[in-house]
């Protein structure tokens, strides 16, 4: 595994301080900059060769275009009480119900949550991620015996630079955002990983096997590349993404 090392470090743009986390990847063959799309700041991707003095010389030419595209991002989305959303193909509703003994729980499109409002958007959060871990692991299994493939086990986190990922031992990671994407699109990423265990690259080998699986995972494609921001947007309280 490569090891990447962090820092921030500050650009300036008409007097505005923009904070930008400086990333030392000894994979990256040039100086990169993007917007974190879940970080919701300046990434600057620096490979061994490159001082963080240059680097931080290239951001600062970028600093109106870090501006531009930071203003972009869709703003900011909290789960809240009355707050629509899909979950899992499902156009759902969350529900504060303060009174119940329940937690949280779904029923007819609703995501109904107990106990106070301050721990109300980190227990919708939870919940998404746990029901969403069920599935996948279901989805990926099913998907594997079509490929003759075994997945160990599945787990679900709060990516930042990808939807999901595939070890060699079987164990596949996914993001628990695509559970409010619609199901062909988490399908196709579950299905992607899987393929993976078939094929350890992007060979056009791999693809075949993913095509094989998904014939239409081109949709699917587009639909993330288009709504990949909006999937980051939402957020809990004290949350950084």
């Amino acid at each position: 595994m490569t090891e990447m090392k962090h820092r921030t470090a500050t650009v300036y743009y008409e007097g505005r301080e923009i904070v930008v986390l400086v990333e030392q990847n000894p994979r990256a063959r040039r100086v990169r900059l993007k917007v974190g799309r879940s970080l919701r700041q300046a990434v600057l991707v620096l490979p061994r060769s490159v001082s963080l003095k240059r680097g931080l010389q290239f951001a600062q030419s970028k600093a109106g275009w870090i501006v531009e595209q930071l203003s972009v991002l869709p703003e900011k989305r909290v789960f809240q009480d009355g707050m629509s959303l899909s979950f899992l193909g499902h156009e759902s509703v969350i529900h504060h119900s303060p009174t119940a003994k329940r937690g949280v729980w779904f029923d007819q499109n609703v995501i109904w949550v107990s106990g106070q409002q301050e721990h109300l958007a980190r227990r919708v959060r939870d919940f998404i991620k746990k029901e969403f871990a069920v599935y996948a692991l279901r989805k990926s299994r099913e998907t594997a015996e079509k490929i003759n493939a075994c997945v160990q086990r599945v787990t679900v986190r709060d990516t930042t630079s990808r939807w999901g990922s595939c070890s060699r031992t079987g164990h596949i990671s996914l993001s628990w955002r695509l559970a409010l994407a619609p199901v062909f699109v988490a399908d196709y990423v579950i299905a992607h990983e899987v393929a993976h265990l078939s094929q350890m690259n992007h060979s056009p080998a791999f693809w075949r096997v993913v095509a094989d699986l998904v014939p239409d995972y081109k949709q699917a494609e587009r639909w993330l590349k288009k709504n990949a921001a909006y999937l980051y947007s939402f957020s809990t309280d004290g949350d950084t993404v």
